[in-house]
């Protein structure tokens, strides 16, 4: 009987070793694969279709890491290529980047499943044919070029094989969805939504501000109790500090930097060059391919004739304007030519690699040299911005072994003799309690950031700016945001219920203008009892606002939302406004044949993206697709540490 156990326990034994091998060859056991996976493997991130036994899944189509790493690669270096500024692989995962990677990949596999099992082939004369009618694979002739397709392919950073293959699968997909012809837009619905989203329309405009509602009486202290027991927190005051720093740009050190004149004259052998003016000459050419036609040229000049004149009889072309030049801009036979004369006019034919040259010289603009006592000022400026940096790094790590030391600012600033400047209570923004900044400089956004995260009477240590700017600043006192009392915000409390209740008539006085307006009173009469005027506004879409006009936000929804000659009343920030629908410029799609072409095939593109969409998801659900988001995640957590 025991003999009899073991070998049943044995073959068991056998049976689930069998089936864990079969799962690890064939794919990954659900969340025991997940477990097992070493460093550097490559894990499967989705699987398309398959066979669940229990907890396994076996079959079906994998794809890796280190395939989602290479189409991430792959989109991202194609959206770098289009843009001025590059995104780093941190920004683009940020931005969902292997999100759209690993869904690029699977809808291929479900697509590629979909062609095979609907037995749709493409043929590679179908391949070949669309590659040689896409216009971005011509050369200058016109004519498909392998030079111009393989360099767009490696811009891309794909393979031949895979844009082949890419395409094969396009090509299926019009076939299976009918795209060309299924996924356009009827005629009279394209017209329609042309006429939807091109017709403009003009309004008229009254504002009705509550800051004019100047007939509203001071609230009564039982209101301004009442508003401000239902609105304390509006009234809060901000955390201040007091603060002590120091703060330094190179600018201010600037003026330590040691310069001798010895140096600067160093400086000026090194870089005269740059401060000596060589002569310019402005010039004209004509360039001719033999000597007769220079010579006869020269000679129709030296008769009387201008150079352009000259250059017509003799070739029927314009004369070229090459600008002022310097001896240096031209090749070294015409620069002899050009500037051996000493004054200006016609030069001699002169004969180079690309044929021959009349010149003219039209101008003369002598050269000068420059002096040591000229540039010397401007040679110590600069030298001084150049070393100014190092000496601002040298004064701060001063600083900082005297805070070591003394561990107090205003006694390590003593020692070096550098200013320590106070500031009492400002907020965040560096302001003080009556709203007025009282600190400026490029530091100071990052000063007072780091000023509002110390402790009371701690130090920061040495912080940077954006702009090159070192400080060091400490928090003398810290007082807490608070809740006012009413007494102290009674002020600040009876302005905010005035402005309320301004509002409030601004909105009741917009109603009654619109209701008198659609009685036919006139609107301008009424405007000014509200000390306002009518502005008429430019024709403008649902999509455009005339924010010289008053008509935006919720203005422009309501004006297409009217009859014509219709007013009606908004809500604005600042109280009110009425708006009157003054007159309906329709759209007419008989007069804009491009523009509603060019509308048609937008819609044909998103009708045709939402049928693909809509066969990608019902693959989806007819295949099977499994995501394993551990291993996902941990891919690009990996790929953000690298």
């Amino acid at each position: 009987m025991n003999r009899f156990r073991k070998i049943a326990g044995s073959i068991t034994l056998a049976l689930v070793l069998g089936v864990i091998l079969v799962a690890f060859v064939l794919g990954d056991i659900a969340g025991v694969g997940g477990a097992l996976r070493m460093a550097g493997a490559d894990p499967v991130v989705s699987r398309i279709g398959g066979w669940h036994i229990g907890p396994i899944t076996l079959g079906g189509t994998t794809i890796k890491g280190r395939e989602v790493r290479d189409q991430f690669a792959r989109e991202l270096d194609q959206i770098n290529s289009r843009s001025p500024t590059r995104l780093t692989n941190d920004q683009a995962i940020m931005l969902g980047l292997p999100n759209r990677a690993l869904r690029t990949l699977e809808q291929r596999v479900l697509l590629d499943r979909a062609i095979t099992d609907l037995g749709i082939v493409v043929s590679d004369e179908q391949v070949r044919q669309n590659i040689a009618q896409t216009p971005a694979f011509r050369g200058p002739d016109g004519q498909f070029s392998r030079a111009q397709f393989q360099g767009i392919l490696q811009n891309m950073r794909i393979t031949e094989g895979q844009y082949i293959a890419d395409l094969r699968r396009d090509i299926a997909l019009n076939q299976m969805l009918g795209m060309t012809a299924g996924a356009t837009l009827p005629k009279i619905e394209r017209d329609a939504i042309f006429r939807y989203r091109r017709e403009q329309r003009i309004a008229e405009v009254v504002a009705v501000q509550g800051a004019k509602m100047t007939d509203v009486p001071a609230p009564t202290d039982e209101q301004i109790k009442t508003y401000y027991d239902a609105n304390a927190r509006r009234f809060n005051l901000p955390e201040r500090r007091s603060l002590s720093f120091v703060a330094l740009t190179a600018d201010d050190v600037a003026a330590d930097v040691q310069v001798t004149d010895e140096q600067l004259r160093s400086l000026f052998n090194d870089r005269k060059a740059d401060f000596d003016k060589p002569e310019k000459r402005d010039i004209d050419q004509v360039l001719v391919n033999d000597e007769a036609q220079a010579k006869k040229i020269a000679e129709l000049v030296a008769g009387g004739k201008s150079l352009e004149d000259a250059s017509k009889e003799a070739t029927g072309k314009d004369i070229i304007k090459l600008g002022a030049l310097t001896e240096r801009d031209l090749p070294a036979d015409l620069a002899k030519a050009a500037f051996a004369s000493k004054e200006a006019g016609l030069v001699a034919p002169v004969k180079t690699a690309l044929g021959w040259h009349v010149l003219r010289v039209n101008k003369i603009e002598p050269g000068q040299t420059a002096t040591f006592e000229q540039v010397k000022d401007q040679l110590e400026r600069e030298y001084r911005a150049q070393v100014a940096p190092d000496l601002l790094v040298k004064r701060i790590e001063e600083l900082e072994k005297a805070l070591a030391r003394v561990d107090n600012l205003d006694t390590a600033a003593e020692q070096l003799n550098l200013k320590v400047r106070k500031l009492e209570a400002v907020d965040a923004e560096g302001r003080d309690a009556n709203g007025k900044v009282v600190i400026e400089g490029p530091w100071l956004a990052d000063l007072l950031a780091a000023a509002f995260r110390l402790r009371e009477g701690e130090t920061s240590g040495v912080g940077e700016t954006k702009a090159g700017a070192l400080y060091v600043v400490r928090a003398d006192k810290v007082t807490a945001s608070r809740t006012p009392t009413l007494e102290e915000a009674k002020e600040r409390v009876a302005a905010a219920w005035t402005e309320v209740e301004r509002r409030k008539v601004a909105v009741t006085r917009a109603q009654e203008i619109a209701d008198r307006a659609n009685a036919v009173a006139e609107l301008a009469a009424l405007a000014r009892s509200v000390r306002s005027e009518v502005k008429t506004s430019q024709a403008i879409t649902r999509s455009q606002t005339d924010a010289g006009a008053g008509l935006q936000g919720p203005l422009v929804a309501k004006l297409f939302e009217l009859e014509l000659g219709k007013s009606a009343a908004v809500t604005t920030d600042d109280g009110a406004a009425v708006v009157r629908l003054r007159e309906i410029v329709p759209a007419d799609p008989a007069t804009a044949t491009t523009e509603v072409e060019t509308l048609g095939k937008e819609l044909d593109t998103a009708a045709a993206n939402d049928l693909a969409g809509q066969f990608v998801a019902a693959l989806e659900r007819r295949y099977g697709l499994q995501r394993d988001a551990t291993a996902f995640a941990s891919l690009f957590r990996l790929e953000q540490q690298q």
